[in-house]
């Protein structure tokens, strides 16, 4: 049996260069930078919304970007039930549910959006 050959040796200062040469050392530091600033931006809209931080423009903006987005994953929503009712009746399966709850998703989206934008129209 033969023994594995173990690698060579390397130098206490050539290790930063064969880091910086390795894909894995890059890959490892974005994972973390990204973390970081997935981390530092809940933390701070939470701050935000929790009123810790008192800034009436960007709470404001902040609400009027949420509302906007919530608006449009329920329309998002409601067109993906709508879109799919064609096959699911050719395939013989009831619609009449999912039909209502595209419906009300639909309406609960504008009326959301229209909401949103009458508090931001407001003077």
């Amino acid at each position: 049996m033969t023994e594995p050959e173990l690698p060579a040796r390397v130098r206490a200062w050539e290790l930063p260069g064969q880091w910086l040469r390795e894909e894995k050392f890059w890959r490892d530091i974005g994972t973390r930078v990204l973390a970081g600033v997935i981390t530092a931006a809940i933390v701070y809209l939470g701050a935000l919304v929790l009123g810790y931080l008192h800034t009436p423009e960007i709470g404001a903006g902040l609400a009027l970007l949420l509302g906007l987005a919530l608006s449009a994953a329920l329309l998002l929503v409601a067109v993906v039930l709508a879109s799919r009712l064609p096959a699911r009746r050719r395939s013989g399966g009831a619609i009449a549910l999912r039909l209502g709850v595209a419906v009300l998703l639909a309406l609960a989206a504008l009326s959301l959006a229209a909401a949103v934008i009458t508090d931001a129209l407001r003077p």
